[in-house]
């Protein structure tokens, strides 16, 4: 499945199977009142994590849709479990914590939030950005925040005593996302400096840098890592997704078919599967063509 957020308010959950019809549409009264800015489901893939413009993270259960599409049997919307009034302006970005009992969210009143996702109670709040946040991940081991922000830096905090342990603040533009490859000691950055950047955590600084997209107005203009995190992947405003070589930091080819900005890129190891999202309303799967070169 494949779960979708866009400005009409709306979270539908899509069968890849069967991409011409959405297997469930999440509204009000129990979905969000304004935009959707981010998704992001559990590890288990049975918790669906939303935050939207109106401030709020909910909590959705996907085991019964699972276990209704499995059975065949009439599908109804997802349960909203949780509703969180999280942050006073927009909700930009939420994940799950690896361990699917919490959830980092950031918003435009420049917290991070950490909240426990069994009794919705706020467990610690992170100050320091000087600016919005607009994205935040935690890393493998699940003992660190890695977010960034309108104020072009990438902060690091620890978990246990709430401090920012790092600052990076390299990037010229505001920083739309981070994504970290599997070890923890890579991390992948984008930023409306036009520029999606690779850093080796051990010395704290960046090593390759990956260009020839479009990132600089107000978009959110995302980027992963993607098969065997040999590849990035990423979205543009020029209408194409991206894809590098990590080593070279070539470009290794530009899929075209979007006829609007493309927001983000994510590739899926589990089901060998691109999926890519744009401004012109639709989202696209992509498959690998050993007939082309």
């Amino acid at each position: 499945m494949i779960a979708s957020g866009s400005s009409d308010n709306l979270i539908r959950i899509w069968s890849i199977d069967d991409p011409t019809n959405s297997l469930a549409t999440l509204s009000p009264p129990t979905g969000h009142s304004s935009r959707i800015w981010d998704l992001s489901p559990s590890k288990s893939g049975k918790l669906l994590a939303s935050a939207a413009g109106d401030g709020a993270v909910r909590i959705w259960d996907l085991k019964s849709l699972e276990e209704r599409r499995t059975e065949k049997k009439e599908f109804q919307p997802p349960p909203c479990l949780l509703s969180l009034k999280a942050h006073e302006g927009d909700a930009y970005t939420v994940k799950f914590h690896p361990s699917q009992t919490h959830v980092v969210s950031g918003g435009y009143d420049k917290n991070l939030c950490i909240w426990d996702v069994r009794t919705g109670h706020l467990v610690k709040t992170f100050v320091g950005h000087q600016s919005s946040i607009s994205t935040a991940i935690f890393n493998p081991h699940g003992n660190l925040i890695i977010s960034g922000g309108k104020d072009s830096t990438i902060r690091f905090w620890d978990l246990t005593s709430g401090l920012c342990i790092r600052t990076l603040a390299s990037h010229l533009g505001e920083v739309t996302s981070v994504d970290m490859d599997q070890s923890g000691s890579l991390l992948l950055s984008s930023s409306k400096d036009n520029s999606n950047r690779l850093w080796d955590l051990k010395v704290a600084r960046p090593i390759k840098r990956f260009k020839g997209h479009q990132n600089t107005s107000k978009n959110f203009i995302k980027s992963s890592f993607g098969p065997t995190q040999s590849l990035v992947v990423g979205g543009s405003e020029d209408g194409y997704v991206y894809i590098w070589d990590i080593d070279s930091t070539n470009v290794l080819q530009k899929l075209g078919g979007h006829q609007g900005v493309v927001y983000s890129a994510v590739w899926n190891q589990n089901q060998s599967l691109l999926a890519s999202c744009s401004h012109d309303s639709t989202i696209k799967t992509w498959w690998y063509d050993t007939s082309k070169p």
